[in-house]
């Protein structure tokens, strides 16, 4: 006869060293973080002086965060917008079968494996002011090169993270529609809809659940954004592309305001967190078939 009460121990015991490495790793940080924001603190000294919300006050009275926050807005609102608009469509385009299919989907896909700071290097070389390739050709049709207008220089980051993963929005689609039975094709197909009614009113509706992921997925990395900044602009010129990762890390390590940083942390904590469970209400109050 099994013993329930032992076989409890067993399998609590098996998942203890889990648990205490996420109580170490993950909660303990987040709670301490959440208290070096109320001090003043340079993150060398032993001595921390307590400041009660003057870094939270300083932070919403401060113009870079504003910057900040307009570049967060852009970030979320354009690179999710037309990743999973131009993901779905080609997700669409490669579900018939053609000559190097399967090529043009691993190109298309390569650039979500590569390393950021790599594509950013690339595009640096591409489109610096000073010694970018594309300078000649740019300052021939009077474009000033976007990396030195702080007007262009985000919408240039912007461009590059959409051509970075799009090819990881078109996998997740081309995944979910692979999954869709063939009969509700055929079936509309007799009933003479359209292609770009099978689009809207079957195809679209069945993969709601990959937008879904996908817009959590794009609204963090644009919260998180770093990279892309830090090997393109540096968070310049006069502070145009200042993401919240990298102004997080100025404040961290170049200021060497780790209270106030870890007040930029918390406020990053907040947004991500408000975002994730409007999301997921918005995602449980639809039938997902």
């Amino acid at each position: 006869m099994i013993n329930f009460r032992n076989s409890r121990k067993i399998g609590f015991m098996c998942v203890l060293p889990l648990i205490l490495f996420v109580l170490v790793y993950m909660v303990y940080p987040v709670f301490y973080n959440v208290r070096i924001s109320f001090y003043d603190w340079n993150g060398i000294d032993p001595d921390m002086t307590f400041i009660g919300a003057t870094n939270f006050i300083n932070i919403f009275k401060d113009k870079v965060f504003r910057i900040v926050l307009r570049n967060f807005l852009l970030f979320a609102l354009f690179t999710v917008t037309v990743q999973a608009v131009l993901g779905f469509l080609l997700a669409d385009m490669f579900q018939k079968k053609f000559v190097g299919r399967d090529v043009s989907k691993a190109i298309l896909f390569m650039p979500a494996i590569l390393s950021s700071i790599i594509i950013g290097q690339v595009f640096y070389r591409l489109l610096d002011p000073n010694i970018g390739y594309l300078k000649g050709i740019l300052s021939f049709f009077g474009v000033s090169a976007p990396l030195s207008n702080p007007k262009l220089a985000i919408w240039a980051i912007i461009i590059v993270n959409i051509w970075q993963w799009t090819g990881y929005s078109m996998t997740l689609y081309y995944g979910a529609m692979a999954g869709i039975s063939e009969d509700l094709y055929e079936a509309a197909k007799i009933d003479g809809a359209t292609h770009f009614q099978i689009l809207r009113k079957i195809t679209f509706p069945l993969v709601r659940g990959t937008t879904y992921n996908l817009t959590i997925i794009g609204v963090i990395g644009a919260l998180k954004q770093y990279d892309l900044v830090a090997s393109l602009t540096g968070g310049g010129p006069a502070n145009s592309t200042q993401t919240f990762a990298a102004y997080l890390y100025e404040a961290a390590f170049t200021n060497y305001e780790q209270g106030y940083a870890s007040a930029i942390a918390v406020v990053m904590f907040l947004i991500a967190g408000v975002i994730t469970v409007f999301q997921l209400r918005l995602y449980n109050s639809k039938t997902i078939y």
